[in-house]
């Protein structure tokens, strides 16, 4: 008898927990509120450089200006203006040149507008001893409606003026990796 008593003691107490535990309703229209947030990452621009690249073959005087152009079609397209929201570049130089560098980074619009502008400085360095220069910048508006404008990166580097030009003979590289990455809200 009196473990019947416990049994239906224990039955009332596990009918009690079942109708009486937690539970938080689900709410699926939720679902609805959800956005896609894809990141895209691609390369940049690559480069090396050695010292017989800023020296004039006929003249050999030190080149001042070093430029190169590339076509960023992609950036002005309808989706980048209508779904980008913000950008990232990470520009990456190892010089082990014995000269510093500046480095300028211009997005200019179809009629050579600039659009946006990156200035990186890169300090000299050693071929045992290459300078590591690292910089990101981050394109959020309203810098970003300017720079969706871009179709084309203009690459400059300038030599500052120095007393100890470089020289066809010196040793050393300098060199850039860099990447892109695209934010976006679909």
């Amino acid at each position: 008898m009196k473990s019947l008593k416990t049994l239906y003691r224990f039955l009332i107490f596990l009918c009690v927990m079942l109708l009486t535990s937690c539970v938080k309703d689900v709410d699926f229209d939720q679902s609805e509120n959800i956005l896609p947030t894809p990141t895209f990452e691609s390369n940049l621009i690559f480069s090396s450089l050695e010292a017989t690249n800023f020296i004039n073959n006929t003249t050999q005087q030190e080149v001042v200006v070093l430029t190169d152009t590339t076509r960023l079609e992609f950036i002005n397209s309808d989706f980048f203006v209508d779904q980008l929201t913000k950008t990232n570049f990470t520009f990456q130089f190892t010089n082990s040149l014995d000269r510093s560098f500046n480095i300028d980074f211009v997005f200019v619009n179809d009629n050579n507008e600039q659009r946006y502008l990156a200035q990186v400085q890169v300090l000299e360095g050693q071929p045992e001893s290459p300078t590591i220069i690292q910089s990101n910048f981050l394109i959020e508006e309203p810098d970003l409606t300017l720079f969706e404008e871009a179709s084309k990166l203009i690459y400059r580097i300038t030599l500052p003026v120095t007393t100890n030009p470089l020289e066809t003979s010196n040793l050393g590289v300098l060199k850039l990796e860099s990447k892109a990455t695209f934010y976006f809200e679909l």
